[in-house]
C-alpha cells in the first residue's frame, strides 16, 4: 500500500484552462495525503525521493506510440498515474507495460477519479478490465513461444549500447525526449548537420530504421543508464 504522505502533480506549461477534474482531484488528494505539491516540471532528481506518488497531466501530448524517457524511468521507481489524459492520444497497454499505475481521462466522472486513486493507493492498477487481460493473454502467449537464444543474440544489445559514443548517446536521449534536431543541436552547440550525422551512426549501430524505431531502443535500453531529466 502506498503510504499516504507526500504527492506531485506535473501540470501542462502554460495550459490557458485548467480540466475540470483538478479541483475534485485536489480536493481527494489533500483528504490522502499530508503534501501535495503542483508545478510544470518534475522535481530535480535527488528531491524526487520525497514524493510518494505522482501524477502525471497528459493534456495536449501524443503518448500514443511513444511515452517520453523520463517518465519511462520515474515509472521504475515511483508509482506514476496519467490524468487529464484523451483516449486518442494514450495507449493503456503501453502504460501497463511500462509500469504506470493508472490512467484517468479527461471525461472520467468524479466518482470514478475517487474509486481509481482508492485502488492505486492501495497497490492496485487502474486500467480498463479489457486491456488488462489482453495485455496478460498477450505475455502469457509471447512466454509460451520463447526460445532461449544464443549468447550471441543475449549479448547484441548491450553490444550495439557499449559501441554508442558518449556523443551519440546524448542525441539519442534527446531524441526520445521528443526533441527534434534543430533543438538537439541547440542544446548540445553542436550544427544540425552534426546532429544528422549521429543519428545516421546510431541508426547503423541500433539496427534501427527511423526515428521512431531508434526512440523505442532507448527507452528499452537506455533509460536505466541514463539520468532522468532535471
Amino acid at each position: 500500500m502506498i503510504q499516504p504522505t507526500s504527492v506531485f502533480i506535473k501540470t501542462v506549461l502554460k495550459m490557458p484552462v485548467r480540466s475540470q477534474c483538478y479541483p475534485y482531484l485536489i480536493k481527494i488528494l489533500d483528504a490522502f495525503f499530508s503534501k501535495v505539491k503542483m508545478d510544470d516540471s518534475l522535481p530535480h532528481c535527488n528531491n524526487r525521493n520525497e514524493f510518494d506518488l505522482f501524477l502525471i497531466d497528459s493534456n495536449g501530448c501524443n503518448w500514443q506510440n511513444l511515452i517520453p524517457a523520463d517518465l519511462l524511468a520515474l515509472a521504475k521507481v515511483k508509482p506514476v498515474i496519467v490524468f487529464n489524459a484523451q483516449s486518442d492520444a494514450i495507449c493503456e497497454k503501453n502504460l501497463l507495460l511500462n509500469n504506470f499505475k493508472g490512467v484517468f481521462y479527461n471525461n472520467d466522472l468524479p466518482e470514478d477519479v475517487f474509486k481509481g486513486l482508492m485502488r492505486i493507493i492501495n497497490d492496485e492498477l487502474w486500467f480498463s478490465r479489457k486491456i488488462i487481460s489482453a495485455t496478460f493473454n498477450e505475455v502469457l502467449a509471447m512466454v509460451s513461444r520463447f526460445e532461449p537464444q544464443s549468447n550471441h543474440d543475449a549479448d547484441s544489445e548491450p553490444e550495439a549500447l557499449s559501441n554508442l559514443t558518449k556523443r551519440e548517446k546524448s542525441v539519442i536521449y534527446l531524441l526520445a525526449q521528443g526533441a527534434n534536431n534543430h533543438s538537439i543541436a541547440e542544446r548540445l552547440n553542436i550544427s544540425d548537420h552534426t546532429v544528422k550525422t549521429h543519428l545516421y551512426s546510431a541508426f547503423k549501430k541500433t539496427n534501427s530504421r527511423n526515428r521512431i524505431e531508434l526512440s523505442n531502443w532507448a527507452q528499452r535500453y537506455m533509460a536505466i543508464r541514463l539520468p532522468l531529466q532535471n
